[in-house]
């Protein structure tokens, strides 16, 4: 039929017709860029950092067998340990240390199944799921602040406005039941809440910096990087409230070893506070923590703490919540 001859009404029928099917196919291509994106992500951290975790120096686990072995990851919590490391602070005090590095709690649960870490951080929830299968004993809790972090494009301002977002966490762990945690606070039904499983710490700030996750439970320095980009802290736990992650010991590490340990943490606690060791402490952040050079110059952290004492109520409180998530569950 010639175009001439088309009514004005057919037209303009047919042209919305075209532009519905371009609306349509925008749609679902921009569907599938976003998960063609996490696809790829989650591939190139599934390559690079769920590898078995290298020693610090050259030193294997089988070439030195004198060694604590110890399960870390990038957390306030470890900072000191790494700080300590790299200073030279294990050598001076006679504590020789082998750093078995990963970026997810789910490696160090492998890591101390496996039997390879005589030390390890975690928390009490995840300590709690182990000690069904393998001998572990928390023997020192450290107050890792935690903050839950809004992607500065989303309207939010009250986790109670997040109906039908994405809160990514690391599932039944201190992430998830400070998610939990919140959503009671403020009456929010859990199923409104979608709440995907990133358990890499880096990926999961990663994600957030890329606009690929609404919202994310996040630990330090990765939830201060996020603010610093724009991205809004929404909540951050409190000195003093229940304090889940700890440091956990295998049978392997003998009291006196736990003991000479902790000391360590608290010395290199101690010279972490001083001015005069800042430039250290950003060559750890730029290369266990692999946070910008730029960053790393502004960057202003809650200053490290000294190791606790494992307080009953929080064991407690870890067990009574994994026992009700169980049965939620089921």
């Amino acid at each position: 039929m010639d175009a001439q001859l088309l009514s004005s009404d057919f037209r303009q029928s047919l042209r919305a017709g075209c532009n519905s099917y371009f609306s349509l196919f925008t749609f679902h291509f921009s569907f599938f860029i976003f998960h063609f994106s996490l696809f790829i992500i989650i591939i190139l951290s599934s390559c690079t950092e769920r590898q078995e975790a290298t020693p610090v120096q050259t030193d294997s686990i089988e070439v030195d067998s004198t060694a604590l072995r110890v399960a870390v990851m990038p957390t306030m919590g470890c900072l000191p340990l790494y700080y300590a490391v790299r200073s030279g602070l294990t050598d001076s005090l006679g504590l020789q240390i082998t750093l078995l590095r990963y970026q997810a709690q789910m490696d160090i649960d492998t890591a101390i199944l496996r039997g390879h870490a005589d030390i390890a951080y975690t928390d009490l929830i995840r300590t709690e799921r182990l000690a069904k299968n393998v001998g572990v004993e928390p023997f020192a809790a450290c107050d890792e602040p935690l903050s839950l972090i809004s992607l500065k494009t989303k309207r939010v301002k009250r986790i109670n406005q997040m109906k039908e977002q994405m809160i990514a966490v690391s599932r039944l762990s201190a992430t998830d039941y400070w998610c939990d945690r919140l959503l009671d606070s403020t009456s929010t039904n859990h199923d409104d809440i979608y709440r995907p499983q990133i358990n890499d710490v880096r990926l999961r700030a990663e994600m957030m910096r890329m606009g690929l996750i609404d919202a994310a439970m996040m630990g330090e320095p990765f939830a201060t990087w996020m603010t610093m980009l724009g991205h809004k802290r929404l909540f951050r736990t409190q000195r003093g409230q229940t304090r889940l992650y700890a440091w956990v010991a295998s049978s392997k590490a003998t009291p006196a070893r736990q003991e000479a340990f902790r000391h360590l943490l608290d010395s290199a606690v101690v010279l972490c506070n001083q001015s005069s060791q800042a430039d250290l402490i950003r060559n750890v952040l730029q290369q266990e923590y692999q946070l910008p050079p730029a960053l790393t110059d502004t960057l202003e952290l809650p200053a490290p703490t000294a190791t606790l004492s494992i307080r009953p109520s929080d064991a407690t409180e870890a067990r009574k919540w994994l026992d009700k998530t169980k049965q939620r569950s089921k």
